[in-house]
């Protein structure tokens, strides 16, 4: 009994009716115990951070690199204004970089005010960005299942799938950069340089690459199968090069999509005749006074691709979150602007509980030269049921 509860807790997420009450019945008895329970504890997982980033919103700034010239036109722009502003540059001048609303903490440090809050504000919003769309995908996804839509299921299991291999490109890529920027020298200028210089280039990707014919060369989006293969080799599971294979085929009009609402064939003794049965609900197979449940390939893929990259989205999402906090703790972003944004914590020292909720503050290192946050890809491949 107490492996049907979960179950039915799945179950219960998205009834709405009497009828689709017993059509999420029929779908957990089609998936069997274990996929269900899999997937009714990733439903908790995903309302955990759901419940994290729904009301959650924030802003970002990002910085253009300004000329000598530009500098004296914005000056001059500025005459007799309240507006507060940073700026640093390097050795020669140019480029030069500038920020409004500094706070006075900030104008008394004008590089780490010009450099730290606007790629904390940039990292917090990344990481918003693949929360947010993870959340929605993944529910919808789970809801599929339960209502049975297999063609629905597939597509946004495929997108599952694909949200999973750019999170954990871009987490790794990050966490790296502030590995080696978190133990930069303590200079006023070149420890905010060599934050920028680490951190930047995969945040400009991220937020703007595209494969769009539109897009500039310079900011072409990672193929989506080069970000499958990529997963599928962080987290030592082939498997998931192949259900994305599945599952593409039944997201468009292929043999996928054709099978994802029949049977598996019948086949006569003599080889001359094959039978194939449809339904748009789950199939069994009665004779001799027994009914089994035939095996529903589209949907089991399904189910075991969102759970598997439902497991290493919400592990790397929370590893993911330490980076940003520290990395917004180290440098101490927040109080050099006067901007909000979530995440924006003040740093403190001692004893008492960190502003990150991961422990006394005394043992959350966020201080420069300690160790950084790191994040590492789940493994995934376990034995099939």
């Amino acid at each position: 009994m107490r492996r049907q509860e979960p179950a039915f807790e799945l179950i219960m997420v998205f009834v709405r009716d009497d009828k689709q009450s017993r059509l999420a019945e029929v779908a957990a008895e089609a998936l069997g115990p274990h996929r269900t329970e899999a997937l009714a504890d990733l439903a908790g997982r995903v309302a955990d951070l759901d419940a994290l980033t729904v009301g959650a919103g924030t802003i970002e700034v990002l910085l253009k690199p300004m000329t000598t010239r530009d500098v004296r036109v914005l000056r001059q722009h500025l005459h007799g204004s309240d507006e507060t502003w940073a700026y640093v540059g390097t050795a020669d001048g140019t480029p030069i970089l500038a920020v409004d609303e500094s706070s006075q903490e900030g104008m008394r440090d004008p590089a780490a005010a010009v450099v730290y809050p606007e790629l904390h504000m940039r990292l917090v919003s990344w990481w918003l960005v693949h929360a947010w769309r993870s959340v929605d995908l993944l529910e919808d996804t789970i809801e599929n299942l339960c209502r049975w839509r297999i063609t629905s299921g597939a597509v946004t299991a495929r997108a599952v799938i694909e949200e999973a291999g750019s999170l954990t490109d871009e987490a790794r890529k990050l966490a790296a950069g502030w590995t080696a920027a978190k133990a930069a020298p303590a200079d006023l200028l070149e420890r905010p340089q060599a934050v920028r210089e680490a951190l930047a280039p995969v945040l400009l990707q991220a937020a703007f690459g595209s494969r769009m014919k539109i897009s500039h060369e310079k900011m072409q989006a990672t193929n989506v199968l080069t970000l499958v293969q990529k997963l599928a080799k962080a987290t030592a599971d082939d498997r998931f090069t192949e259900w994305y294979d599945w599952l593409s085929d039944a997201a468009h009009p292929a043999f996928g999509a054709r099978i994802a609402f029949a049977s598996p064939p019948m086949v006569h003794p003599s080889m001359a005749v094959m039978v194939r049965s449809y339904a748009r609900s789950p199939m069994s197979l009665a004779g001799g006074g027994e009914q089994r449940l035939l095996e529903p390939t589209i949907a089991f893929a399904i189910a075991d691709a969102t759970v598997a990259a439902g497991k290493v989205i919400t592990e790397v999402l929370e590893q993911a979150l330490s980076v940003v906090d520290d990395v917004g703790l180290t440098t101490a972003a927040a109080p050099l602007t006067l901007r909000t944004y979530w995440r924006n914590f003040s740093p403190i020292r001692g004893k008492r509980p960190c502003p990150c909720g991961r422990g006394p503050s005394s043992t959350c290192r966020h201080r420069w030269g300690e160790p950084a946050r790191n994040v590492t890809i789940p493994r995934t491949r376990i034995t099939d049921p």
